[in-house]
């Protein structure tokens, strides 16, 4: 019983630091990349499209919850959607994509426990998978609830993907290389 209680407490801790790290970065990405945004929700730099990629690689399914209540969050009290169901939908599409691209990565790397077999090349390949995995959901959920595919929507939001998934990965190696105490030598030369 204790273990799991453990367990159901280290998924909420986990799901709690995706929904902060996820809104915190969608705060910043408004502060810092306004001007390019496409239509309401849509940018051609998303830097929470990366927390997407970390939170499901680091967290599993944890990241996927967290992800889901940070979005439905920002779909029903920040963001304006014609219809609840664009909002629900848009949400689901924001956690499931990249977790599906997850369990993908999962399976065709044989990811292990610490992300064993995560190579750099495999990296870039998932995370490109993720910038495209959301998009092509909600996307798809449009066409089903309006017949009706926005194109130029469509490219917006996968690039800002892509791209904000490229930014905060390599803000991540950056913190890490800088933080990693085997290799202080290394940084002060």
């Amino acid at each position: 019983m204790a273990e799991l209680k453990t367990k159901a407490v280290k998924h909420l801790e986990y799901a709690g630091i995706t929904v902060i790290a996820f809104i915190a970065l969608n705060w910043l990405n408004e502060l810092a990349f306004i001007r390019l945004e496409q239509s309401n929700g849509i940018n051609w730099v998303f830097l929470p499209a990366g927390i997407r990629l970390l939170a499901t690689l680091l967290f599993g399914f944890a990241g996927f919850v967290g992800l889901l209540v940070a979005s439905i969050y920002l779909n029903f009290h920040h963001f304006t959607f014609a219809d609840e169901v664009r909002a629900l939908s848009g949400a689901i599409a924001a956690a499931g994509g990249p977790y599906l691209a997850y369990l993908f990565a999962k399976h065709w790397f044989d990811l292990g426990p610490r992300l064993a077999n995560l190579t750099a090349g495999r990296l870039l390949f998932t995370g490109v998978l993720c910038g495209l995995m959301s998009p092509i959901f909600h996307h798809a959920f449009m066409w089903v609830q309006t017949g009706h595919v926005d194109w130029t929507a469509f490219i917006a939001m996968t690039t800002g993907d892509i791209v904000g998934i490229l930014i905060v990965l390599y803000a991540a190696k950056g913190v890490i290389t800088l933080t990693d105490p085997r290799d202080v030598d290394a940084h002060l030369r």
